[in-house]
């Protein structure tokens, strides 16, 4: 064989060993390739409802900023807040021009709770402000009840911005709380007064008892008349029994005068019976007789 033909050959041999243990190792590197993508695939399967959960979060947050930033304006947190006058609702807090408040700006103010949550108490008006403090004063009418519920010195956010339709909302919730509130005054005076017209009726009523019955209300005055004093009933009853003495005493009276009429006659009858038996009167007693 020449040469050339047996080179070939081992050429032929070695290159068909280095093609057998290649296409192994790429039957190899395929199937490991294979079962990553496998892999890949459930983990694909398995992360992409996680995914978009995440996305909608990511969305809800970006909302959230959005009216944080856009809707709710600027805000200060953590502002330690003091109710100066009660009865008007006046506050005082512990910012002021340094953080870009100014007279007349309206605010919204929050306060803070023990929980962490917030409550919408109302839009206020700065009327004073200095470098580090500010007044404040509610532009609706403050209800006593209402103040009472807030803390002496609390801490609250205030904005200088609230999303459209909360407070217009909030005025309407306010102004029916306060016709609400005319109201129940109005029925509490009328209460009031009815309850007043009731004692006064009940006054009299014990007053005209008094009156027929006796009580604590007549006058213990012995110079006043009877029924001033005990009453028309007990006056009455002293008069009926005063009347009744005075009829047995008539009684009384009439049966020794008839008695005395009696005895007046049956002397009479004797003294004529008498006269009778005479001797010499005789005639004459007949004669008065007829």
């Amino acid at each position: 064989m020449h040469i050339m033909g047996k080179v070939g050959v081992w050429l032929v041999v070695v290159v068909a060993i280095a093609s057998t243990v290649l296409t192994a190792k790429f039957i190899q590197v395929r199937n490991s390739w294979t079962k990553k993508d496998v892999a890949f695939q459930k983990a694909y399967q398995t992360l992409q409802p996680k995914i978009a959960d995440l996305s909608e979060q990511v969305t809800r947050l970006e909302a959230e900023l959005f009216r944080s930033k856009e809707l709710w304006g600027q805000h200060l947190n953590g502002v330690v807040t003091t109710v100066q006058r009660q009865p008007e609702g006046i506050l005082a807090i512990d910012r002021g021009t340094d953080q870009g408040l100014r007279e007349k700006m309206t605010l919204y103010g929050f306060e803070i709770m023990e929980d962490g949550s917030s409550v919408y108490r109302g839009d206020f008006t700065v009327t004073t402000a200095r470098n580090a403090q500010a007044q404040l004063q509610p532009n609706w009418r403050v209800r006593p009840e209402d103040v009472a519920t807030w803390q002496q010195n609390g801490k609250w956010r205030w904005r200088n911005l609230v999303p459209p339709g909360i407070q217009p909302n909030y005025d309407q919730q306010i102004l029916g709380i306060a016709k609400a509130g005319d109201t129940l005054t109005e029925r509490q005076k009328k209460l009031a007064t009815e309850v007043a017209l009731g004692k006064a009726a009940e006054a009299q009523k014990d007053l005209r008892e008094a009156e027929l019955a006796g009580g604590d209300q007549l006058s213990k005055d012995p110079a006043v008349a009877v029924e001033y004093r005990e009453g028309l009933v007990a006056a009455i009853e002293q008069t009926e029994e005063a009347r009744n003495q005075v009829l047995l005493k008539v009684d009384a009276l009439r049966r020794k005068l008839r008695a005395a009429q009696q005895s007046v006659e049956r002397l009479q009858t004797e003294n004529i019976e008498l006269a009778r038996k005479l001797p010499q009167a005789s005639a004459a007693a007949d004669q008065a007789s007829k």
